[in-house]
């Protein structure tokens, strides 16, 4: 999804592999600018889930854990400045 939007990203083991670097090594070593972390459901998945944000936290980078906020985030980017509209907070509850 998101190389086809153009993005260059790409698969790096999570740390429950074992291999390196893993995850929370590229995040803390400032190689990613992103992060994209959804959740499977197992203890392996739910506890690297918790190193990969709390990694992406330590670092100040946006961590996104679900597809369709990564999907949003990617293409507000790729539509420029021209794409945002921002409002005070009662004018967005005036519109619902």
């Amino acid at each position: 999804m998101i190389r086809g939007l153009g993005i260059d990203a790409f698969a790096i083991p999570k740390a429950h592999t074992g291999e390196r670097p893993n995850t929370v090594d590229i995040i803390a070593d400032g190689t990613v600018s992103a992060v994209v972390n959804t959740i499977e459901g197992d203890r392996e998945s739910l506890e690297d889930g918790f190193e990969i944000r709390r990694a992406a936290v330590d670092q100040r980078i946006p961590c996104f854990t679900s597809l369709d906020t990564a999907r949003a985030a990617v293409e507000s980017l790729i539509g420029g400045a021209a794409n945002y509209n921002i409002k005070p907070l009662p004018e967005y509850r005036k519109q619902s």
